[in-house]
């Protein structure tokens, strides 16, 4: 009788814990982990901008994901080629308008366990965009000048670099802008 009660007791305990292991697949606050949330890049974001001439600069996006289609604004208020100053008299606002894809981590890629049914890194992704290109005709010629990012993380932390060319004040904002980028969720 004894035996069967502690049988009976351990069987009870492994189907509660089986139990209680499935039911933890939509968040996990202790390691900040959104298991099974979507990736979606939509809102404030802040951060730095980290430009290999110009040092670095504080950056504010406001973005829209729909679908993985995304709009937005970016501003870089002090610096020298895309800052208040650089820009000014380019467009009617400061802010550079945005356009770009995000990419959610495919089922079954680095993160994703493949023995659950809940994808592990649904929250994962990248960001791709850049503004919206502006054409400088010099002499007979035309330029595009545009700023490129390429980001990867989560819904709520993107990191990568950028890269292009803009009409700022300096020579360096003609021949190339380069460097990291990094921005949180606000």
């Amino acid at each position: 009788m004894y035996l069967q009660r502690k049988f009976f007791l351990a069987l009870v305990l492994s189907v509660a814990a089986g139990l209680s292991g499935c039911g933890a697949t939509t968040s996990s606050d202790a390691m900040e982990v959104n298991i099974g949330r979507a990736f979606n890049v939509t809102g404030q974001w802040t951060g730095e901008f980290k430009d290999a001439v110009y040092g670095t600069h504080e950056i504010y996006l406001t973005l829209n994901d729909s679908g993985g289609s995304v709009t937005g604004t970016v501003a870089i208020p002090t610096h020298i080629c895309l800052g208040f100053d650089g820009s000014e008299g380019l467009f009617g606002e400061y802010w550079l308008s945005l356009e770009g894809t995000a990419t959610q981590m495919a089922e079954g890629t680095d993160g994703d366990n493949p023995f659950t049914s809940v994808q592990e890194n649904s929250n994962s992704g990248s960001l791709d965009f850049q503004n919206t290109a502006l054409t400088e005709t010099i002499g007979e010629v035309d330029f595009e000048r545009y700023i490129s990012f390429s980001l990867n993380g989560t819904s709520d932390s993107l990191s990568g670099k950028f890269s292009g060319t803009w009409i700022g004040p300096g020579l360096n904002c003609r021949t190339g802008l380069q460097g990291a980028i990094v921005i949180t969720r606000s």
